[in-house]
């Protein structure tokens, strides 16, 4: 009998061969051009000045709002998880503070600013996400100690309402916590995005070498 053909492995390497040669040139159109990474490079520069400036002033905010709880609430379970939530804060987005938004050299090469800024994102994105467990104790102490039947209580809720019972019982706890979670693969994804961003220069400027 004559021996089957097997197609699918004859033409495998044909196959890896045309798919590394399409990836290449995907590469090669996607990467940007000298003027787009300047224009790039200027947008990144204005960005950076508005996500600081927002930065800091979220950041006062909730310090205001926790330091008013440290100092109002009686409870010390509860101003122990409001210090430690501020400590944290501090602690996490306190380098804005003093670093400020960095601006472009005037004789910086633009793809290289670009490379920098999309390298600190990437730190800085990791840096948060390796810490934003460290909420977890401040909402602990919190809960552990009524935070959230406080909270209700100084709203004025009725004991009877449906409102009333979610603060009460360990609904907000579980919120948060989830968010966390979510804020932590958020903060992955972004770390990605920078790696792609930054990869995606370097090969521009390895063109432009070439």
């Amino acid at each position: 009998m004559p021996q089957s053909e097997e197609p699918g492995e004859a033409d495998t390497p044909r196959i890896v061969w045309k798919s590394q040669t399409e990836e290449q040139q995907r590469s090669m159109q996607i990467a940007p051009t000298p003027d787009e990474l300047c224009a790039m490079a200027r947008s990144r520069e204005k960005l950076n000045a508005l996500v600081i400036t927002s930065v800091v002033g979220v950041t006062a905010v909730l310090a205001g709002a926790l330091l008013y709880n440290i100092y109002r609430i009686d409870q010390p379970w509860i101003r122990l998880g409001q210090a430690w939530t501020l400590g944290v804060i501090v602690y996490l987005f306190g380098p804005a503070f003093e670093r400020g938004p960095r601006r472009m050299g005037t004789s910086e090469p633009c793809a290289h600013f670009l490379e920098k800024q999309h390298e600190e994102r990437r730190c800085g994105y990791l840096r948060i996400r390796h810490r934003l467990f460290l909420f977890i104790p401040g909402m602990v102490a919190s809960w552990w100690g009524g935070g959230p039947l406080a909270a209700a209580k100084a709203q004025g809720l009725d004991p009877a309402s449906w409102l009333f019972h979610f603060y009460d019982g360990p609904w907000l706890f579980v919120i948060t916590g989830t968010a966390l979670v979510l804020a932590w693969f958020g903060f992955g994804k972004a770390a990605e995005k920078a790696t792609h961003d930054r990869e995606e220069v370097y090969r521009s400027i390895g063109q432009s070498n070439g």
